[in-house]
């Protein structure tokens, strides 16, 4: 097959990597793959594993040039399969696509909620099981698909250490710094966890990633460091490889991809969600994690969080059982290879449907209209708080 994956760009993020590292195992297996998204760090990674990157224009995924851009690559690459991630590209893929027969639009959405504007005639990759209820109304096929995870690159032993060295507990959190699914928030409450317990513990937190609220993250950080006369918070930016930085911790904290990767690495993990959600994940709390995603809404912020840390900086047993067993979850449940020929399936299901020729016109003509309807309110909302 012909394949051009489209991220939605090639900033450090799990859906990003994701999108990748799947493109990669696609083209191992024979296929003939191109990424097509404007430049980022990412694009380091996209050349180390073998794939052609095309440089999508910068901008929105739904402006002109970038549609004429995908129009181009998909006639000179002669495109089975256009792969979109997440809802922008999506939406610019579909209105691009539409006459364009030949050529098959598959979306994947790894968002903990699915837009309501998304065009209902085209195949969805969703990350949970609850989406994927959530979604059962849509006219084309919903596939579940946890974010995969490589786990022979992503392994206890694969990376060498960071280059510091701490002689306590080191937590680590590898995530963009940004207000979307409160990210940014509970990195906050994470500084504030850690230096709650460094007054009696010897204990790090590792922050792995960078954003548009970094500089929020950089002013409470510097505050603990300078409260507790020692450094407690290290801040290390975006990270070339951020698996030195699973490789390091002791406990790691996470939602999504992210959360995986640590469990990949063989590394207690607690999951991070909205407006205060900490859990930690163990064999009882499984199968919370496998309906909704590796995520949740609601909890008690940086006072759970540091009950949560505290019981497992105090049991080093508890914490090499909570690691090992992580990791065979992981290769059981979300091996990157076994992921690779379900997403093959899903392609040639999609190549091999036969849609009515009214269907693609009616569901984008809908799609645009809820999509109005989408940017209206949140131009309200914005207008409404400034």
């Amino acid at each position: 097959m012909r394949v051009i994956v489209c991220p939605h760009e090639l900033a450090m993020g799990g859906s990003q990597i994701n999108a990748i590292e799947l493109a990669a195992k696609l083209k191992a297996r024979g296929h003939d793959v191109i990424v097509y998204a404007p430049p980022g760090p990412l694009g380091k990674l996209v050349t180390e594993l073998g794939l052609e990157h095309v440089a999508s224009p910068d901008g929105t995924r739904m402006s002109l040039a970038w549609m004429q851009g995908l129009g181009r690559l998909v006639k000179d690459h002669g495109a089975d399969i256009v792969h979109t991630y997440e809802w922008a590209p999506s939406l610019g893929a579909a209105w691009r696509l539409l006459p364009i027969a030949k050529t098959h639009l598959v979306m994947t959405v790894l968002s903990m909620d699915l837009p309501d504007f998304l065009p209902t005639h085209v195949p969805l990759i969703v990350g949970t099981e609850a989406l994927r209820r959530h979604a059962t109304r849509r006219r084309a096929p919903v596939h579940l698909m946890e974010p995969p995870i490589d786990t022979d690159l992503n392994s206890p032993g694969s990376m060498p250490p960071m280059p510091f060295n701490h002689a306590g507990l080191v937590v680590s959190m590898v995530c963009r710094i940004t207000d979307e699914l409160d990210k940014a928030d509970g990195v906050l409450q994470a500084i504030e966890a850690v230096a709650g317990l460094a007054v009696e513990h010897d204990i790090r937190l590792v922050i792995a990633g960078d954003g548009e609220a970094m500089g929020k993250v950089r002013i409470l950080a510097d505050d603990a460091n300078g409260q507790s006369n020692r450094e407690i918070v290290r801040l290390l930016g975006t990270l070339p490889d951020p698996r030195a930085a699973y490789h390091q911790s002791d406990i790691c904290l996470g939602m999504g991809s992210s959360a995986l990767k640590a469990l990949a690495f063989g590394k207690p993990l607690i999951v991070q969600g909205a407006s205060g959600y900490w859990k930690t994940l163990t064999p009882e709390t499984l199968p919370e994690f496998e309906l909704q995603g590796f995520y949740g809404r609601g909890g008690s912020g940086a006072a759970g969080l540091g009950q949560e840390l505290g019981r497992l900086c105090l049991d080093d047993e508890l914490r090499q059982r909570l690691g090992t067993w992580g990791r065979e979850v992981v290769e059981e449940k979300y091996s990157l290879s076994s992921a690779v020929v379900a997403l093959e399936k899903i392609y040639l299901e999609a190549m091999a449907a036969r849609t009515n020729r009214f269907i693609g016109p009616a569901s984008m003509t809908k799609s645009a209209y809820d999509f109005g309807k989408f940017i209206m309110a949140r131009r309200i909302r914005a207008g409404v708080a400034s």
